[in-house]
């Protein structure tokens, strides 16, 4: 246990002891087969488990993985062997190397794991008494301190419980920094240390998990009453149960039942001091992929594999006359493919079945003007109840029936607003919200607009600055919902109903192209650009974004690709360059430098996975657990016939939709 003194434990449960009896008697049975299945390992690592905990305080750190185990066996007809330490590394000692399954607080487990680089996934969540899964770190100080709030800590110096522990260390100096508090921190070797630091006056506070105070007390490492909690940290996930490889998908599907049914189990739920068992964290895949960067225009993909197959043979592929500058969206029955005529004079979007690639319908107007990078459509078409928006490079916009391709209304975000076109076209995919489709002209007095997503009647206009290139978001920071989007002058916020402007932040460091799509960060926002890096921004308490980042790093500054986190990390492209930055500091952890990365990129990512589409056509998967940059597989699916590619890629099911300039591909990136 990471927070009190190191124990440790192995035991074979009783039920798979008598699993080994019942085999001893089936091979002294003539012609018996030897075969017997083999233990699954369950390593624990739950800091209040009977095994690892303290168990001074009744009812509290006394968690009987035991009998878990005993109950997991008797699911899934395999023996279960347990070993109990509060470091994956020292368990595996023990058991030959082997983890099935673990059970720990979530940010440990994982940073165990990718220290030993074992592939994980998240099965399920524990439960506490309470019915919570997740976990908050706690100020402490003496009970003589002079102050009541995490503001009076300014200049004080605080013990942080170690890195690995994200309650007590990287959620409590984001706590700070939110209260705009500056403090010198002392990371201890344990949350124990840590208190007893405070608690022997070495430092001022110490940050500990929230279930430990009563047990430092009970055990007598604190004094009763000699301490007050002055604040606390955001919550983070507790304790979850992991898989690794070696678990396959029935053997998953057993397990994860079989913890399902603990909520059903008194006497069990008692034994793990858990109100309602566990919930289940097994991963959904994205069913429909119907805007920009996917659900919540965040880029991330919960179907992500493991590995690519060695080589992705197409399910079905389609022709394609114009550049790759505009991905697809798609359901798991249709897939809206933009494109431009092989003369460039007229802009056409297909409709395709998405079972073989079968053309439903097409639609296609006359668009000959000139843009740099082409004329051809950049937009990822939005599909929303039944219909799909259309947004072509030179304003032209378009509602038509998903169904039959039916032009339902039709305008133009530069003419009809008499703004001037701008320099790339127009790239910003329609934000729906509720009823309206929010569109960026750019005019003078209709900088946002809003339609009647369903007429096109305008029902609001905003004035303001020229449009930029960016994706727009609607989100709720300090209780006040806002659609969140670039201009040409900077980052801004508008009132969904009425269009009006809630503030504005123009960057110091001077003028961006503003492509980069802002990205939701809890209650921050993350911005990025060529000139002014990534940075991290924080909201002032009344939904106003504060104009001073609370984070910034130099080194990641894209032009145009919009990066995506995973596993506590960010991770984007940057003028021949891939980054990896820590999510909770924003440092740089690691950087790789290729020509592949030269020019546009795409970065996707889920829980432990990156996936980089590259305009060069190399498609990589990373490891975003590993401490450095790791190609998992690297594939080129165009070959070198016709890569060209700024177009994202869609994922529905089990499917990815890859274009080229020439070509859709239809393909399954888990293998066949």
């Amino acid at each position: 246990m990471r927070n009190a003194e190191p124990k440790s434990q192995s035991l074979l449960t009783s039920a798979a002891t008598g699993v080994v009896a019942a085999l001893a008697l089936f091979v002294a049975q003539p012609g018996a087969s030897l075969a017997a299945p083999a233990p699954l390992q369950l390593i624990v690592m739950d800091p209040l488990a009977l095994q690892l905990s303290c168990t001074c305080v009744s009812g509290t750190g006394q968690r009987r993985y035991d009998l878990l185990a005993a109950h997991l066996e008797k699911s899934t007809g395999r023996p279960v062997k347990v070993t109990f330490d509060e470091s994956l590394a020292l368990a595996r000692e023990r058991t030959g190397g082997q983890a099935d399954l673990i059970i720990g607080k979530d940010a440990v487990v994982r940073a165990d794991a990718a220290k030993a680089k074992l592939p994980i996934r998240p099965l399920a969540a524990l439960t506490d008494r309470r019915g919570d899964t997740s976990l908050k770190g706690v100020f402490l100080v003496r009970k003589n301190f002079a102050g009541r709030s995490l503001t009076h800590l300014a200049g004080k110096s605080i013990s942080l419980g170690p890195v690995e522990d994200e309650e007590a260390h990287a959620a409590a100096q984001r706590a700070l920094t939110a209260a705009n508090v500056r403090a010198n921190f002392k990371t201890a070797g344990s949350m124990d240390a840590a208190a007893v630091a405070m608690n022997d006056g070495e430092t001022d506070a110490a940050v500990v998990s929230a279930f430990l105070p009563v047990l430092l007390e009970g055990c007598g490492k604190l004094d009763k009453g000699s301490f007050q909690i002055l604040g606390e940290t955001e919550s983070v996930p507790f304790i979850r149960v992991f898989a690794s490889a070696s678990v396959d998908a029935e053997l998953e599907q057993k397990i994860s039942r079989a913890l399902l049914e603990v909520a059903k189990q008194p006497a069990l739920l008692a034994a793990l001091e858990s109100k309602s068992g566990f919930v289940s964290l097994r991963e959904e895949t994205v069913n429909a992929w119907t805007d920009w960067r996917g659900p919540g225009r965040a880029g991330f993909v919960p179907q992500l594999p493991q590995k690519l197959p060695e080589k992705l043979s197409p399910l079905w592929a389609t022709s394609l006359t114009g550049p790759a500058m505009a991905g697809v969206a798609a359901t798991e029955t249709v897939v809206v493919v933009p494109d431009k005529s092989a003369d460039f004079q007229r802009d056409v979007f297909s409709c395709l079945d998405a079972k073989d690639g079968r053309t439903l319908w097409q639609f296609n107007y006359a668009a000959p003007d000139e843009v740099d990078y082409s004329n051809a459509p950049r937009a990822t078409p939005v599909i929303h109840d039944g219909l799909v928006y259309l947004q072509g490079a030179l304003g032209h916009l378009h509602c038509v029936e998903l169904a039959s391709g039916k032009v339902i209304w039709k305008a133009n975000v530069f003419d009809d607003f008499g703004t001037q076109r701008i320099t790339w076209g127009c790239s910003i995919p329609p934000l729906v919200v509720d009823d309206k489709l929010i569109i960026a002209p750019g005019a003078k007095d209709a900088s946002v607009v809003a339609l009647d997503r369903k007429t096109g009647k305008m029902l609001w206009k905003t004035p303001g600055h020229a449009a930029a290139y960016s994706a727009f978001i609607i989100s709720t920071f300090d209780g006040v919902r806002q659609i969140v989007g670039f201009d040409v002058a900077g980052i801004g916020g508008w009132e969904p109903a009425t269009g009006k402007r809630l503030w504005e932040v123009v960057p110091t460091d001077g003028a961006d192209f503003n492509v980069i799509t802002p990205i939701i960060f809890g209650k921050q926002l993350l911005l990025a650009g060529e000139n002014n890096a990534t940075r991290l921004h924080r909201f002032d308490g009344k939904g106003k974004l504060v104009a001073e980042p609370v984070l910034k790093n130099k080194d990641m500054a894209p032009d145009t690709c919009t990066p995506a986190m995973a596993d506590g990390k960010i991770f984007g492209t940057a003028y021949g360059e891939l980054f990896c930055l820590d999510a909770a500091t924003l440092k740089t952890l690691w950087h790789r430098a290729d020509d592949m990365f030269h020019d546009h990129a795409t970065v996707v990512t889920s829980k432990d996975r990156v996936l980089v589409w590259t305009m060069s056509g190399d498609l990589l998967l990373v490891d975003a657990t590993a401490a450095e940059y790791k190609i998992i597989s690297h594939l080129r699916p165009f070959a070198e016939k016709h890569p060209d590619s700024m177009a994202h890629p869609a994922f529905v099911g089990d499917r990815m939709y890859l274009r080229s300039r020439k070509e859709l591909l239809c393909l399954r990136p888990g293998g066949e």
